[in-house]
């Protein structure tokens, strides 16, 4: 079964429109995301809470909180993402449930299809926040305990070396503490383990990179993956679809 995935991106919105029966593995996301399937049916993880997804049921993920996604069947979805300053608008807000039932999918569908008229990105993530306001914990103060200092610090160092090998021994000495605990305290603030952070920081390259390298064979070999195969493996294990799939499907406005 082909998988098929759409991306639309504007500023700091991307709008992924899916139909897929592919096994997502634990990632996470730098930006904030809210999702719905719009038919079938998928299992969502989403910090250890599991949620099997059905049609109008949708899903709200917030930056660096781990996720996968499991499915016996085809489901199709949508995911839209807010980035960079629309990301931060939102990251002091905390939610009481991941998973929420709504009156229809066609509600967020609909809001999509106004964004992609008007473009007006702020307008966009309010009608966003308010369809999933139920789901928002007022309760929750928005002074938060400041994150570990020291994880800014290392996920800036593997996104600088994302092109070369991940090596968990070099990363622990580099700042003075112990792999067992570098692990845990980067999972509990970020959602995934460094390695699964270092191939998310690898994609970002990859997804740019794809567009500009002289050829898949030596993008491969420039940010240290064996040849083209490894390349493409990486690329569908993480995305569901081919990076040829990718370039046709994805638009920039």
């Amino acid at each position: 079964m082909k998988n098929y995935i759409e991306f639309y991106e504007k500023g700091s919105v991307e709008i992924v429109y899916g139909k897929s029966s592919h096994h997502f593995p634990l990632h996470s996301h730098e930006s904030f995301c809210v999702g719905c399937i719009l038919n079938g049916e998928a299992e969502f993880t989403i910090n250890n809470s599991k949620c099997l997804l059905k049609k109008s049921m949708a899903f709200i993920l917030p930056s660096n909180t781990g996720i996968s996604i499991k499915t016996d069947t085809k489901y199709d979805y949508v995911t839209i993402c807010f980035k960079n300053e629309l990301k931060r608008q939102v990251d002091h807000i905390r939610f009481n449930n991941y998973f929420i039932k709504m009156d229809s999918q066609n509600d967020m569908f609909a809001l999509c299809n106004i964004f992609k008229k008007d473009n007006d990105e702020s307008k966009f993530l309010k009608s966003i926040l308010k369809l999933i306001s139920n789901s928002i914990d007022h309760n929750i103060s928005s002074q938060n305990s400041a994150s570990n200092d020291i994880i800014p610090l290392i996920c800036n160092y593997i996104k600088v070396n994302a092109c070369e090998k991940f090596n968990l021994d070099s990363l622990a000495k580099e700042f003075f503490i112990s792999k067992y605990h570098l692990i845990r305290m980067f999972k509990k603030e970020m959602g995934v383990t460094p390695y699964q952070y270092y191939i998310q920081a690898k994609m970002r390259i990859i997804k740019t990179e794809i567009f500009y390298a002289q050829s898949e064979t030596n993008l491969a070999m420039d940010i240290n993956l064996s040849d083209e195969s490894h390349l493409c493996k990486v690329f569908k294990r993480q995305m569901g679809i081919s990076i040829k799939d990718y370039k046709n499907n994805l638009t920039k406005k």
